[in-house]
């Protein structure tokens, strides 16, 4: 019994973070705030950090609801 309820519970575990797995992302990634001056593309995207020396911030869009944490 004890084996039994080790395996499903191991099984469970192993098979619920393989759906979990995030997806690769095609989108390119654009920097801001950095040492070359790089911008977002365009007005709907936020420069969120943290901000990085030698990379920047991060531009994301944001949603209506949504802000940057730092």
């Amino acid at each position: 019994m004890y084996k039994a309820t080790l395996f499903a519970t191991v099984f469970a575990i192993l098979f619920s973070n393989a759906l979990a797995a995030p997806k690769p992302q095609d989108d390119p990634v654009y920097h801001c705030a950095n040492e070359a001056n790089d911008e977002c593309p365009g007005p709907e995207w936020t420069c969120c950090g943290p901000i990085l020396q030698d990379v920047g911030g991060t531009c994301r869009i944001l949603g209506k609801d949504e802000f940057c944490a730092l």
